[in-house]
């Protein structure tokens, strides 16, 4: 195998900053190198695209655009894109990105290690996997290769998802490059992927699916001698249960695991969000707790190295890892006179004990030496650690969860090593109901690893109910009102039933649940509304009283003589025309009956004229008397007009006597 030190790229400048310093992975797609940003001064990823992609021009602009797209997420889940390139060198066009180093191993390791998880080590690292897609899924990214090789374990605890869109670009290739992927990562791929090459937000959930059976299992679902094999089952096969290849595994996982691998796009959760939620849902009902990702182990019980790094590359289910440390040359140190700690034998004497050859006499004393330094190394290693943990190394930073949804923001809690998490659930005027508002110590605190952190919930802004106040006056109401804090207004309206000056109602309306500083208006009553009596004087009976009924009058009609006035006409009008009343008084009107008639009463000749006289005033007639003899008394003669003739009241009636 070709060692780091023969790649021809070691030691090169790129873009005249980031200086290769080894090899990390090499792979048929890509090759990662471990390299110093000069200009910032911190290490960092450099993932060079394989020269036969890099020479495609039409690549290397889709290898742009979704870096720029993947340099967009800022997660504590994700590993964080720096910069993306190309150069032309004597070894042809590279093209390549610049992400976050993180020292640690993938996913794949953990696997090949230990097997299957048990299931609070596979929700605990799923929990973050699902938090860094989620935060790409709401940004409209879709990852499209979701495996243990993309997903990434720091020796700090911290588990990170790498290579969003870089499937996309690399897949968009020819027949043999996606051939390539194929065989890297179709163990993974969801029939959609297989049978349309279409892929969504579902297609992850599908993946991270897979990933958690193996989590669980020890092994992929599919297995197979060629890469068509295994897509053929992904395609007409159903995702077992976990429990069928590990009995003892809990329903909901198994359900979960089921669902989240449905053939069926629409029988998925929505996205990762959803999924992240559901998978939170299970481990609050199974009791599962928060445990850390599982140290990798070393060599004689040493520390992780700082040069052991990770760094995935597209197609590393065939990428050979370079092991740290290799060709590293040990000098031996020796340890000044009178620096022997105390209770180490002594050293032998020049030419040792009796017996023994000079050689044998400096080989014990080199030992010696080496031992003595190796302590001193020791010592001051354990000081520098707890100088290290005792000032910098037990305290972590909270991360900013502020705007997350409670399972994300939870997820990227528990990632960053703060499992002793409290949910408090707040009032807030921004933040969506169900969202994180932010934590206690705020975001970015130096926090004591394992610590204890508040974690602030929106349960959306603080609602006021409007009161009823229909009736009260409009002092109570604006007292009433005034213990809320929204803002108050009035208006006026005319009203038969509520009085002057008191209340008729609110808008919005008693009962409604409204923010702080909503207008309220209260509708205050101007008692009944005064109209106007309209003019019907010399109208007819009919006209006037439609005419005061639409203005809003009752009407009583009262009717009499009148000689002047013609029948059926209106007389007068009480009150008069021009009044204000309220709606609904009475208006009366006086109606002509015409003129009153009189039947001449009946008077016989012969009748005394006094007798006359009295029937007849009775009538309500005139009387007029004339003595065809000249006199005062007498009887009746004859009557003008004749009795039983119809006349006017008050009319004269002629007597003739004699």
């Amino acid at each position: 195998m070709q060692t780091a030190t023969a790649d021809p790229l070691v030691g090169r400048l790129l873009d005249g900053r980031y200086r290769i310093r080894a090899r990390i992975a090499r792979g048929g797609m890509s090759t990662v190198y471990r390299a110093v940003d000069e200009r910032l001064d911190r290490l960092v990823a450099v993932k060079i695209m394989s020269s036969g992609l890099s020479a495609d021009p039409e690549f290397a602009d889709r290898f742009t655009r979704e870096a720029r797209a993947s340099a967009k997420l800022s997660h504590i889940n994700t590993v964080a894109v720096y910069d993306q390139g190309s150069e032309d060198t004597a070894y042809g066009r590279l093209v390549y990105l610049v992400m976050e180093l993180v020292p640690g191993r993938t996913l794949r390791d953990l696997l090949r290690e230990r097997g299957k998880l048990q299931p609070a080590e596979a929700v605990s690292i799923m929990e973050p996997v699902l938090a860094a897609l989620a935060v790409a899924h709401r940004a409209g990214l879709v990852h499209r290769d979701v495996k243990p090789e993309n997903i990434l374990l720091s020796d700090e605890g911290l588990v990170k998802v790498a290579d969003f869109g870089l499937a996309r670009a690399v897949g968009a290739e020819g027949t043999a490059t996606q051939a390539g992927v194929m065989m890297g990562t179709v163990a993974y791929c969801s029939p959609e992927q297989v049978t349309r090459g279409n892929t969504d937000q579902r297609s992850d959930v599908y993946s991270a699916g897979i990933v958690l059976y193996e989590l669980l299992t020890g092994q992929a679902p599919y297995v197979g001698g060629t890469a068509m094999a295994v897509a053929y089952q992904h395609v007409h096969s159903r995702v077992p249960a976990p429990s069928s290849q590990v009995p003892g595994i809990a329903a909901q996982l198994d359900d979960l695991v089921v669902r989240a691998t449905d053939s069926d796009p629409a029988g998925r959760p929505l996205d990762a969000g959803a999924f992240l939620a559901e998978l939170a849902d299970v481990r609050t009902e199974l009791g599962l707790p928060v445990v850390p990702v599982p140290a990798r182990p070393h060599p004689n019980g040493n520390q992780p190295s700082a040069t052991s790094d990770t760094a995935a590359a597209p197609d590393v289910g065939t990428t050979q890892r370079l092991a740290p440390g290799s060709g590293v040359h040990h000098t031996a140190v020796g340890t000044p006179p009178g620096l022997v700690p105390p209770g180490l034998p002594p050293l032998a004497p020049p030419g040792g004990p009796t017996g023994q050859s000079p050689v044998t006499s400096r080989r014990r004393k080199r030992r010696g030496l080496l031992i003595i330094v190796l302590v001193f190394l020791l010592i001051g290693a354990a000081a520098g650690f707890a100088g290290w943990w005792l000032v910098a190394g037990r305290y972590t930073r909270v991360p900013a969860v502020g705007g997350e949804p409670r399972a994300v923001a939870l997820a990227a809690l528990h990632s960053a090593g703060f499992n002793n998490v409290t949910i408090s659930e707040v009032n807030d005027e921004n933040v969506q109901n169900g969202q994180a508002v932010g934590t206690r110590p705020g975001a970015g605190s130096e926090v004591r690893r394992h610590g204890h952190i508040t974690l602030l919930i929106s349960i959306g802004p603080k609602l006021y109910e409007i009161p009823q106040l229909r009736g009260k006056s409009q002092g109570d109401a604006k007292d009433a009102l005034g213990a809320l804090p929204v803002d108050i207004n009035t208006t006026q309206r005319f009203d038969d039933n509520v009085p002057k000056d008191h209340v008729i109602g609110t808008s919005p309306a008693a009962g409604t649940q409204v923010r702080a500083h909503t207008p309220v208006t209260l509708i205050v009553s101007s008692g009944p509304q005064l109209l106007a009596v309209p003019d019907v004087t010399g109208h007819g009976q009919d006209d006037a009283t439609n005419q005061l009924q639409t203005a809003g009058f009752d009407v009583n009609v009262v009717q009499q003589f009148s000689d002047s006035v013609d029948q059926g006409t209106v007389i007068s009008q009480d009150p008069g025309a021009g009044s204000q009343l309220e709606k609904g008084h009475t208006v009366t009107i006086t109606v002509s009956k015409g003129s009153e008639t009189v039947t001449v009463p009946d008077i016989g000749t012969g009748t005394p004229v006094d007798q006359a006289r009295t029937t007849l005033e009775g009538a309500g007639l005139k009387v007029k008397v004339r003595n065809i003899l000249g006199g005062n008394s007498g009887t009746v003669f004859q009557l003008d007009p004749p009795s039983g003739t119809q006349v006017h009241r008050g009319d004269t009636v002629t007597v003739y006597v004699f």
